[in-house]
């Protein structure tokens, strides 16, 4: 894990993408070298006020009940690295987010200038196969930040990589469509119809459930799809996931079935980030242990772990 501690950036950007995702560029001075996986902690800095609005029994009335405003603490939140970039001596960096709750309605509102904490740079990055020269990026709703900057890391070494992004409908993509090129409905063949993408030189496929955008189905089926009409030898090939992790265990078991190297980048909601709540465990296989298992940390031990060693249908991991 890489050297990190807390930084106070300056927000340089922070605009919406679509219905309800931001991408948030935070300026950092002296943070530390970083790779693709890795993730940052965020939150308000110590002498911000961060209100909420909660029912009480006294307050402002709105017609349903009884509401006042309070200033909260708020525990970080966890957000993958999207990209960074160095500007100067200082670093700027990118996180996407889809605002569901308190913290993420927090960042929403932030605007150019605005402070906030970052814990980072935290975890484990995805490792790059050294002789592998294929690599397919499967990512489904927020689980696309980290493949947008593993795809800068895979560019740059030379692979060949495939994005197949998934989203629920098309205005839930984070990614913004070229208007030159369109993705393919039948998914079998992969084109630079995502700016963000294309950027790094990387075709995309696109799935949508509702058929809204590309292939009509979930991103695993879209992946079947693309395989079927362009296999690649197992041998030769590395796939990384991120997403639900109902997507997740479909590609870690399509890829347990065919051969292939697969590793996944999970998701859990962190105290800390560091290690000592103990609260982000994984269970995953442990031949050294008497149950032949055990709990990994998250945040130290993961967020990237190889596929085929976590439990899927372990009761942890029911949602």
């Amino acid at each position: 894990m890489s050297s990190n501690k807390i930084n106070v950036g300056r927000v340089v950007a922070n605009p919406q993408l679509c219905r309800e995702h931001y991408r948030l560029t935070v300026r950092l001075a002296g943070f530390a070298q970083a790779e693709a996986g890795q993730f940052v902690h965020l939150s308000p800095t110590a002498d911000m006020l961060t209100e909420y609005r909660e029912f009480s029994t006294s307050g402002s009335w709105d017609g349903a009940g009884w509401l006042r405003t309070v200033a909260n603490p708020m525990l970080r939140r966890a957000f993958s690295i999207a990209g960074m970039r160095a500007v100067g001596d200082d670093v700027e960096l990118d996180v996407i987010y889809r605002v569901v709750g308190k913290g993420t309605s927090w960042l929403s509102r932030l605007v150019s200038g605005s402070s906030l904490s970052v814990l980072g740079p935290l975890g484990l990055p995805f490792p790059i196969h050294s002789t592998k020269p294929h690599a397919w990026m499967v990512s489904g709703g927020v689980g696309l930040p980290p493949m947008l900057w593993l795809s800068e890391a895979l560019a740059k070494v030379g692979k060949k990589a495939i994005a197949f992004c998934g989203a629920q409908t098309a205005d839930l993509l984070a990614v913004t469509m070229s208007g030159e090129r369109s993705p393919r409905a039948d998914a079998a063949n992969a084109t630079l119809s995502a700016k963000e993408f294309a950027a790094s030189g990387t075709p995309v496929v696109i799935s949508t459930d509702d058929g809204s955008l590309g292939f009509s189905g979930h991103i695993g089926a879209a992946l079947t799809a693309y395989h079927k009409a362009q296999s690649c030898d197992a041998d030769d090939l590395v796939v990384y996931t991120c997403g639900p992790e109902r997507m997740m265990a479909f590609v870690a078991r399509f890829c347990f079935d065919r051969g292939i190297e697969c590793h996944v980048c999970m998701e859990r909601s962190m105290a800390c980030g560091t290690g000592m709540c103990q609260s982000c465990v994984v269970p995953v296989r442990d031949d050294d242990t008497d149950g032949a298992w055990r709990y990994r940390l998250c945040c130290r031990e993961g967020p990237v772990f190889s596929a085929e060693d976590v439990l899927w249908e372990s009761p942890a991991m029911a949602k």
